[in-house]
């Protein structure tokens, strides 16, 4: 008897296995330098949760925030921002300008949008204030959720991910911003966050955007303050992130050969993942 053709949803699990796999290998290896790294992936056609490692980890948002805020007053003036704000905030995601992020926040922005769309464990933190911003709880999950139900709210999604598409290479303080999801090729846009430097404590270094595919959140935080290594393990994970994609995202259904390419890229990652945990000392052999 002829084996049943493949369905939608039989390719749908080789994809999402192939994405957790890919997932679990990049932080696994940002593990080995001492970096806890927390990532999730949503579907950008169905819009569901297809990939998470420390995805409920609660995190300071750095400047993450800024995109509550620019979703906020996109929902207070329903889409039509003054020609002025509309350049500015703009500005701000584009180069993440802190002092445009000054002049615009509110302690209202965070709780607002985290209502607005269903991210629980979003929320304002202990030292966030009227004057003091980029304290704030996020998590993965919640961030790749934000990304994929903003993204389909005609009042915030086109302004957003339009300044998120263009992010540029350096922030408006110098900081290297090529790295996670800005470090793409292809579709693709980005937020990034990081701790101000110059500092001897634990620092976070966030990328969080798209690639043709998937929404993601890329977390991390380290106790010292590692920036090279931190944006080589989030560009990395992005990489296996990326590395996935066969067809374009609107396609219902794979190819005898995107199947068996997929099967092949999660048999590796697998084999990855057993290597690195045994190197870690965590099992595996």
């Amino acid at each position: 008897m002829a084996a049943a053709a493949p369905t939608v949803v039989d390719a749908r699990r080789v994809v999402d296995a192939a994405a957790q796999q890919a997932v679990d290998a990049g932080v696994a290896a940002a593990s080995a330098d001492d970096v806890d790294q927390h990532v999730a992936l949503v579907d950008r056609a169905t819009g569901e949760l297809v990939a998470s490692s420390g995805g409920d980890v609660q995190v300071i948002s750095e400047s993450i925030v800024k995109l509550f805020t620019v979703a906020y007053y996109l929902v207070q003036y329903d889409g039509k921002l003054p020609t002025a704000m509309a350049a500015d905030l703009h500005e701000m995601i584009v180069h993440s300008d802190d002092s445009i992020e000054s002049r615009y926040w509110t302690t209202a922005a965070v709780p607002a949008m985290a209502t607005r769309y269903h991210l629980g464990s979003t929320a304002n933190g202990p030292r966030t204030g009227p004057q003091d911003w980029g304290w704030e709880y996020i998590t993965a999950d919640d961030e790749a959720m934000f990304l994929y139900r903003a993204s389909t709210d005609p009042t915030v999604g086109p302004f957003l991910m339009d300044a998120m598409a263009n992010v540029a290479p350096a922030g408006a303080d110098g900081f290297d911003q090529q790295f996670g999801f800005n470090a793409l090729t292809g579709n693709h846009g980005s937020k990034q966050g990081w701790t101000d430097r110059n500092t001897s404590q634990a620092i976070n270094i966030h990328s969080v955007g798209w690639t043709g595919r998937y929404f993601g959140a890329i977390l991390e935080t380290s106790d010292a303050p590692q920036y090279d290594t931190m944006r080589a393990d989030s560009t990395a994970t992005a990489r296996l992130i990326a590395a996935l994609e066969r067809k374009p995202v609107s396609d219902p259904m794979l190819t005898a050969a995107d199947r068996a390419a997929l099967g092949q890229v999660s048999a590796a990652l697998s084999t990855l993942l057993r290597r690195l945990l045994a190197v870690l000392g965590l099992g595996g052999n």
